[in-house]
C-alpha cells in the first residue's frame, strides 16, 4: 500500500480536489493521511467525503514539516507518496507507476508535470536527476514516492529546514547513491497561486531555510527560487 501524506491549512476546496485526484487514481491500495495545521476546514472535507481509505488527523499549528512527520507516524503503507493539499495527481495511472517503480529497485519515484496558473499551465519537465541538485530543486515534492523504511533510515525529514525540507531529503537520497525514476508525463498539478508556501512576503524566511540547507550539506551560493522560475528557464540543466 502506498500512504499519501497530505498537510494541510486553510485551503478546504483544494484539498477535496487533491483528494478527489487520489479516489481517481486506477491503483486501489493506497490510503491518505490528511494532517490539519489551521482551523479545521481540512479535517470537515474529510469527514464530508466519507472515503475510508482517508482519515485526518491535528497538528496544532505547528508547521508543514511537523505535520508531514505526524502523517507519517501513522502511515500504514509500506511506500509514502507526497502530496500538497492544493496539487493533484492528473494521471490516473500515476499511483500505479510510482508503485512499479519502486518495486523495480528504484529509491525514488518523481514526477513530470505542469504547473497551473489562472492564465493556463506551464509544462514542468525536471529531467534525468544529476549534478544539478546540488544547486536547483526542481524536483517536485508532490508526487515524489519512496518507501517508509528507506525514508527512516535516512533520517526521516528535518524541521529545521523548512521550505527545503524536500530537497534535504532528496540530497540525502542523492549522496546515499539511492537511484531516483522519472515518471514522464502530464503527471502531476501544481498549482501557482498567491498563498504557494514558496511565494508572497515571506523571502527573508525563505532565506534563512535556504542558507541553513546550503551550510548542512555544503553548497555554494544559490539564488532563491521557485518552481515558476524554474520552468521559465527552459529544459532541465546540464
Amino acid at each position: 500500500m502506498i500512504s499519501v501524506l497530505i498537510p494541510t491549512k486553510g485551503r478546504p476546496g483544494m484539498l477535496r480536489e487533491a483528494l478527489l485526484s487520489l479516489q481517481a487514481q486506477t491503483f486501489r491500495h493506497w490510503e491518505a493521511v490528511v494532517v490539519e495545521d489551521g482551523e479545521g476546514e481540512g479535517l470537515e472535507v474529510v469527514r464530508a467525503l466519507a472515503e475510508p481509505r482517508v482519515r485526518g488527523l491535528w497538528n496544532g499549528g505547528r508547521g508543514q514539516v511537523e505535520a508531514r512527520l505526524t502523517a507519517l507516524g501513522v502511515a500504514q503503507g509500506e511506500a509514502v507518496l507526497f502530496l500538497d493539499d492544493d496539487d493533484l495527481l492528473l494521471d490516473p495511472a500515476y499511483l500505479h507507476r510510482a508503485w512499479r517503480a519502486l518495486a523495480q529497485g528504484a529509491g525514488v519515484a518523481y514526477g513530470e508535470g505542469v504547473l497551473l496558473l489562472e492564465a493556463g499551465e506551464i509544462p514542468f519537465a525536471p529531467g534525468e536527476v544529476g549534478p544539478w541538485l546540488l544547486k536547483d530543486n526542481r524536483l517536485l515534492a508532490s508526487g515524489t514516492a519512496l518507501r517508509k523504511k528507506a525514508l527512516w533510515e535516512l533520517g526521516g525529514l528535518d524541521p529545521a529546514m523548512g521550505d527545503y525540507w524536500d530537497w534535504d531529503l532528496w540530497l540525502r537520497v542523492y549522496r546515499a547513491g539511492l537511484p531516483f525514476r522519472y515518471l514522464k508525463g502530464r503527471g502531476v498539478g501544481v498549482r501557482v497561486h498567491g498563498k504557494n508556501a514558496s511565494h508572497g512576503n515571506r523571502r527573508e524566511e525563505r532565506a534563512l531555510y535556504l542558507e541553513r540547507l546550503r551550510a548542512k550539506h555544503g553548497l555554494g551560493p544559490i539564488p532563491l527560487k521557485d518552481h515558476l522560475q524554474l520552468a521559465l528557464q527552459g529544459g532541465p540543466l546540464p
